[in-house]
């Protein structure tokens, strides 16, 4: 491989371009810094034995790994778009058209993993990678599975970025893959207004793990005014407090809006 410019970084990882040199194939290299990843091993390992056996067009594509002493070195597909992260942060809002997409694509990568019986555990926008299709049209990828895990049995870790994370989680009931639809939701809501369904005035932790677990939706005016009861009540469906009233991913995507 031929390593070329930074297309981003981490904590742990830097992401260059490199070009296969049989190929010609242009493809991503994340270059783990072992030293930073001291007690997190677990998750690169993780990452590796679950990203490589899947093969999704929704799920980003690990091609191969090499690891040193010193670092780690994972091939895999090239995203050039950034992160959705970014993108709202750009953006702030998107039409209804552009999040429906968005929930599509995000819903076929957790219908394929679910079948599979894999909780990423993660879903927010920076592990959502932008791939920029024909038109302008983004399309979006699921990447990051350092938090994801097969579950033949209820988890009870607690676990995930305190926004996107589930009630069962925190009331440490059980929790499997509805975790990540509820995650789905929250992404949902910030697409279409701008903002988490759920926020602590003063970023208190305990406040919004509060409201997290009472679960009471809120669509504010005028931020919501020209959002379609469709879309509404998707965002309702996908966060339902009880997970077994809860839609499923392949059920979001027979939701009459998607």
């Amino acid at each position: 491989y031929d390593i070329g410019r930074v297309v981003g970084d981490g904590n742990f990882a830097v992401v260059r371009e490199c070009r296969h040199r049989a190929s010609g194939q242009t493809l991503a290299v994340k270059i783990v810094e072992r030293s930073k990843l001291a007690g997190r091993e677990h998750m690169m390992q993780n990452e590796l034995s679950l990203l490589g056996s899947l093969c999704h067009p929704r799920v980003v594509r690990l091609f191969a790994h090499r690891h040193t002493h010193t670092h780690s070195y994972l091939v895999m597909e090239l995203v050039t778009g950034g992160d959705l992260f970014e993108a709202i942060s750009q953006r702030g809002t998107f039409s209804e058209a552009e999040a429906g997409l968005m929930v599509s694509d995000v819903s076929q990568a957790l219908n394929y993993i679910h079948s599979k019986s894999i909780v990423h555990r993660d879903v927010k926008p920076e592990n959502l990678l932008v791939e920029r299709a024909a038109a302008g049209i983004s399309r979006l990828k699921l990447g990051d599975f350092g938090l994801a895990m097969v579950v033949t049995e209820p988890a009870f870790t607690i676990c995930g970025t305190p926004t996107y994370v589930a009630p069962e989680i925190l009331n440490e009931t059980g929790y499997g893959v509805a975790v990540d639809v509820w995650a789905l939701g929250v992404i949902l809501h910030i697409l279409l207004c701008g903002f988490a369904p759920f926020r602590s005035r003063d970023r208190n932790q305990e406040e919004l793990f509060q409201l997290i677990k009472q679960g009471h939706l809120h669509f504010l005016a005028p931020f919501w005014d020209h959002i379609s009861e469709e879309a509404r009540s998707l965002v309702r469906s996908l966060l339902q407090p009880d997970p077994t009233m809860r839609l499923t991913a392949g059920q979001t995507l027979l939701h009459p809006w998607v």
